[in-house]
């Protein structure tokens, strides 16, 4: 339990919450910044780390736009100082988002435009802009790059906004978005996948299988080792994970860069129980734990490389193409449909609540629907209904 005046608490979901003052506006409300962890102790590190690391604060009141004309400065400017408060406060993956959507699409469109003079109209335009050619290529731009959009500009104004830049946040148009349906495997579909893999028999194979019964994602794939292999207990630990994103700080410009980090979220740090065959032939190739599992050496494999493999490991399964996400949303689906609780199923795909786990990843096919309606207690077929007598509507 967090000690009284630490502002730090745990939260219904389990997680525990740190409260850290970012600043108090003349005349405003007091600015806060909300810290998240698994555990009281490590929410604890985390607001320590976030305090050593905040540059020492100046005077936070900012004169009104009318009493110093901040409403008229450049939208890019508003942006690179945005960006420099959140450089500390996120994860570089997530920084590397930011920037990349800055640089690439509000940029270009928005940066001459006064702050004060974004408004509600501005921002409908430019978002039906991008939602109809915003792609680099031509093309409109998906339903959740353009919700990701939406919330980095809303960020920003609200930015502006605390520092006085502008009076208010202008209303943005509501964005309708519509969760594609994921795909996933049909049973002869993944027994073609689990006979090629079997066949081949190399390190990448075990990656393959620690998706498919596991719901591991790619980028956690890759960043297994097996000093993450627990033999003694049949279990695989997820603590990190491998990316590649834009490298901001380039001196030529942008370059790209491979990162081993933490995984996507604190629920997704999490220990997976390996079915008993999949463990035992985990333990007949098991190797020193420097190495990684998918390529059996003490080099990684990027998530690019491994998506390219598992391609071509199709093709020579002849199973159609699709992700090597799908792999982890057929775990989930074969699941359910066993009869695995949520809540375990939850934990072990990493999500904060339930409700994550059957919105996005259980996708029961129409044979696992047929039997469970009947399992329902029915009349007998052919039989009658007592008290009712059946007749045929003319």
């Amino acid at each position: 339990m967090g000690r009284r005046g630490e502002n730090i608490r745990k939260r219904q979901d389990g997680r525990w919450e740190a409260r850290v003052v970012q600043g108090r506006p003349h005349g405003g409300k007091t600015n806060y910044k909300y810290l998240y962890g698994r555990s009281y102790q490590d929410v604890r590190r985390k607001k320590k780390v976030f305090l050593e690391r905040r540059q020492p604060a100046g005077r936070d009141e900012i004169l009104s736009p009318a009493e110093n004309g901040l409403g008229d400065a450049p939208f890019r400017d508003v942006v690179s100082a945005w960006l420099a408060c959140k450089k500390s406060e996120v994860k570089e993956s997530t920084y590397s988002c930011y920037a990349t959507m800055a640089e690439k699409h509000l940029l270009p469109a928005l940066g001459a435009i006064p702050v004060g003079g974004i408004d509600s109209r501005c921002l409908a335009e430019f978002l039906e802009k991008k939602k109809t050619s915003g792609r680099l290529r031509g093309g409109p731009l998906s339903d959740k790059t353009l919700s990701d959009m939406k919330t980095v500009l809303m960020q920003i104004l609200r930015f502006a906004k605390k520092r006085g830049m502008i009076p208010a946040v202008p209303d943005c148009p509501a964005m309708t978005s519509r969760t594609p349906d994921a795909s996933v495997l049909t049973m002869g579909e993944q027994k073609q996948v689990e006979a090629r893999v079997m066949e081949e028999d190399t390190p990448f194979s075990l990656g393959v299988l620690r998706s498919l019964y596991g719901g591991v994602r790619i980028g956690e794939v890759c960043g297994l080792q097996w000093r993450d292999f627990d033999c003694k207990n049949g279990t695989i630990s997820i603590n990190k994970t491998v990316y590649r994103i834009t490298d901001m700080g380039g001196q030529d410009g942008p370059r790209t860069k491979v990162v081993i980090g933490t995984p996507k979220t604190d629920c997704s740090v999490r220990t997976i129980p390996l079915p008993t065959p999949v463990f035992q032939y985990f333990m007949a190739r098991r190797r020193d734990g420097d190495c990684y599992i998918v390529t059996g050496t003490a080099r990684y494999m990027e998530p690019r490389v491994c998506l390219d493999r598992y391609k071509r490991l199709l093709r020579r399964a002849g199973v159609a193409d699709h992700s090597f996400h799908t792999l982890r949303h057929t775990y989930a689906t074969r699941c359910v449909e066993s009869g695995v609780d949520v809540k375990s199923l939850s934990e072990i795909m990493g999500h904060s609540n339930v409700k994550i786990t059957l919105q996005r990843y259980v996708h029961p096919s129409m044979d696992a629907k047929k039997q469970q309606v009947n399992k329902l207690p029915c009349f007998p077929a052919g039989g009658q209904i007592r008290g009712q007598a059946y007749r045929e509507i003319a």
